[in-house]
């Protein structure tokens, strides 16, 4: 009986430090992330690289997930970011918008992931949906993104109605 007693104890106790492991995340750790995507995609839209670049780690990588012509599921190899900043800091003829929806945010002490779905307009005109995951860690203070992959595809997009290109 002390031991059940004793074990009831041991659990309840443990599953009360879990929960409080859990609460320890600060109720507006989310939104910080969150901050860091819209700042993202508010500098592309602008074309401010140097808005873009402060939202990345230094190194930081993006890959695209896509199928070839046979069908084949492809991963395309790191690239790193600094292309697509330079791509910006050239100078967008064009106003790049990405219009996202479906955005789920999962934090872990200094490790968030986001997974949304997008679809990307140039000028206003539609070029091509899918999803994009963000990799972003948590150093002095700071959340910053240090990988991206996403798909794409122009068909069988389903985009909400309040985010059709206005």
């Amino acid at each position: 009986m002390k031991l059940i007693a004793f074990c009831t104890s041991f659990l309840l106790i443990c599953s009360f430090s879990v929960s409080g492991q859990q609460s320890m995340l600060p109720p507006d750790e989310e939104q910080q992330v969150n901050v860091i995507i819209t700042e993202l995609f508010d500098g592309y839209r602008v074309g401010d690289s140097t808005r873009v670049r402060s939202t990345f780690t230094i190194n930081a990588t993006f890959q695209s997930a896509y199928y070839n012509k046979e069908g084949e599921s492809i991963l395309s190899k790191p690239k790193s970011i600094d292309a697509f900043v330079s791509y910006i800091g050239v100078g967008l003829d064009k106003v790049h918008d990405e219009q996202l929806w479906n955005t789920s945010i999962k934090i872990d002490k200094n490790l968030a992931s986001v997974w949304t779905n997008y679809a990307f307009y140039l000028d206003g005109e539609f070029s091509h949906c899918g999803s994009e995951n963000f990799l972003l860690i948590k150093n002095d203070g700071h959340w910053k993104i240090f990988h991206l992959v996403d798909t794409r595809q122009k068909i069988g997009c389903e985009i909400p109605d309040s985010l059709q290109y206005r």
